[in-house]
Order: C-alpha cells, then sequence, then structure tokens
C-alpha cells in the first residue's frame, strides 16, 4: 500500500483518540474532585457534631 495514503488514514484516528483520551481524564478528575469534596464534608460534619457535644 501507499505509505502516505496510510498515514492520512491514522491522522484523524489518532486525533480523535486524543481527544476521547482528553475528555475522559477530564471525567476522571472531576469525580475524584467530588468524592474528595464529600469525604471533607463527612468529616467536617464528624467534627462539628464532636465539637457541639462538648
Amino acid at each position: 500500500m501507499n505509505m502516505m495514503g496510510d498515514l492520512f488514514f491514522l491522522v484523524p484516528l489518532l486525533s480523535l483518540l486524543f481527544y476521547v483520551i482528553l475528555i475522559g481524564f477530564g471525567v476522571f478528575i472531576a469525580l475524584s474532585l467530588l468524592k474528595q469534596g464529600k469525604e471533607r464534608n463527612v468529616l467536617l460534619k464528624e467534627i462539628a457534631e464532636e465539637l457541639r457535644k462538648r
């Protein structure tokens, strides 16, 4: 096969793969930040309840 034809076929696929990976990484970061926020809120709620008992 023609080497240039193969290269032009792969470029759009690689760019699409790059954007899919980028979007996936962004979703992963957003979900991990939300999880950390929930854990922090639970911890702060426990601390507040402990301080109210005093």
